[in-house]
């Protein structure tokens, strides 16, 4: 189906497009995958074939909302791995999510929204502070340091969330 664009006005698949389409599916771990009709994969397997099918067609950017949603971390680690080496190659990736860590260390770039209107916009360390985050939400978050790369990690403060307070 990633092929769909480029097939031609008969809609016969070439070499060439089978060949882009096996590359894609391997290329993100579920060439084992390719027999199996989608109505019998899990959510995590579907996100991820749907993803193959986009690179499937050769794009120069990639639009992705939410993409780990409904994944566990070790697939969240592998699109991680594979967005990060699309990159490098010169694709264009925008990626809309909700989890901040996971923007952290994928993106040269943030942008936070609030109500549609961007409110902080750079590298993460600049603009995912705790300041910041706590008034967007509302509520205390934590940020620090990640102890491998210094990237910013963000976590609700749930001391204060539950109520808690220092005796």
């Amino acid at each position: 189906m990633g092929r769909y664009p480029h097939v031609g006005a008969f809609g016969l698949e070439t070499d060439h497009d089978r060949a882009v389409a096996v590359r894609c599916l391997a290329d993100h771990g579920i060439d084992r995958l390719a027999g199996r009709p989608f109505t019998t994969l899990s959510g995590g397997e579907k996100r991820r074939v749907l993803i193959a099918s986009a690179l499937a067609q050769e794009p120069r950017v990639l639009l992705l909302d939410e993409p780990t949603a409904g994944l566990d971390l070790t697939a969240q680690g592998a699109l991680a791995r594979t967005l990060d080496r699309l990159a490098r190659q010169g694709l264009g990736i925008l990626l809309v999510s909700h989890d901040l860590n996971l923007a952290a260390r994928l993106c040269d770039r943030v942008a936070l929204l609030d109500a549609g209107t961007i409110v902080a916009e750079g590298r993460p360390e600049e603009v995912l502070t705790a300041d910041r985050l706590s008034a967007l939400f509302g509520s205390r978050v934590l940020v620090m340091p990640h102890g491998a790369d210094g990237l910013p990690v963000a976590l609700p403060d749930l001391d204060r969330a539950a109520g808690k307070t220092d005796s």
